[in-house]
C-alpha cells in the first residue's frame, strides 16, 4: 500500500527477510540498521541451521525490536529454502517483500527506501540493488554480475510464486529469480547503493573454508543458470 501526502510517498506493509547461515560476525549490524525503521511492518530473520552464534545474536536483536522475529531451521537447507521460510512467516498485512543478505556493511534506511520505492510506485515488478563506492572487489563483481545480488524488493505474491520452485536451488536462487522474472516479462529496476559492500567469505570463515563455500556457491549458481531454474 502507498499513502501519498502532498509530494511525499509513505510506505506501508513492507516486510524484510534476512536469510542467515553462520553470520555471527556481521548480522547484528544489519539487524540494528533495520530495527529502528518505523515504516517496516516486519523483519524476519531465518537462521538456516547455523553452527555458530548467529541464532543467538538474531534472538537478542528480536528482543530489542518488537517488529523483528526469528525463524530457526533445524538444519542447513540452503538460501532458497530459507527465503521461502521467511515469506511464509510474514504476517498477512505484508504485501511487499525485501530480501537482504546478513553480511551487509553500511546499510541505511536510505538504501532500503531507494530499493522499495520503485516497487511501491509500480515502476517495476522487481528492484535489485547494485553496490557502488563501497569496496573495489564488490564494486567490480556488482558491475559485471548485477543479477547475483541478493538485495531485492518485489510484491509478496510474486515473490512466493517465484521462490517456490527455487527452494532447492541454494545460492542459485538469485539467478533463478532473475530468469523467472525475464520469462514472465517483469520490469526490473537496478538501484545504486552507494557506500555499500558486504563481508567477504574468506574474511568471515577463513581462507580455506571461505574458498570452499565460495566454490560451492558458484556451482549452485551455475546449475541454476544451466537449468533455467524457476
Amino acid at each position: 500500500m502507498i499513502k501519498i501526502q502532498g509530494n511525499r510517498v509513505d510506505m506501508e506493509n513492507v516486510g524484510v527477510i534476512v536469510p542467515a547461515w553462520n553470520e555471527e560476525r556481521d548480522i547484528r549490524f544489519v539487524l540494528d540498521a533495520l530495527g529502528p525503521i518505523e515504516w517496516l511492518e516486519q523483519v524476519v530473520v531465518v537462521d538456516d541451521g547455523s553452527s555458530d552464534a548467529t541464532p543467538h545474536v538474531a534472538q537478542d536483536c528480536s528482543e530489542k525490536y518488537p517488529r523483528m522475529s526469528v525463524v530457526m531451521l533445524p538444519q542447513n537447507q540452503g538460501k532458497g529454502s530459507a527465503m521461502l521460510a521467511g515469506i511464509r512467516a510474514l504476517s498477512d498485512e505484508v504485501d511487499t517483500v525485501v530480501f537482504l543478505d546478513a553480511d551487509l556493511i553500511g546499510l541505511s534506511e536510505d538504501h532500503l527506501r531507494a530499493l522499495v520505492l520503485p516497487v511501491k510506485n509500480q515502476n517495476c515488478e522487481m528492484s535489485v540493488a547494485i553496490f557502488k563506492e563501497g569496496y573495489w572487489r564488490t564494486d567490480i563483481s556488482q558491475k559485471f554480475a548485477p543479477n547475483l545480488n541478493g538485495q531485492r524488493c518485489l510484491p509478496r505474491q510474486a515473490a512466493e510464486l517465484a521462490i517456490l520452485p527455487l527452494a532447492e536451488s541454494g545460492y542459485g536462487v538469485e539467478i533463478g529469480l532473475t530468469l523467472y522474472a525475464r520469462r514472465n516479462t517483469w520490469r526490473i529496476q537496478y538501484v545504486s547503493w552507494k557506500g555499500m559492500t558486504h563481508d567477504m567469505k574468506e574474511n568471515k570463515l577463513g581462507r580455506f573454508e571461505g574458498y570452499r563455500v565460495r566454490v560451492m556457491m558458484y556451482k549452485q549458481i551455475l546449475v541454476a543458470w544451466i537449468r533455467g531454474w524457476g
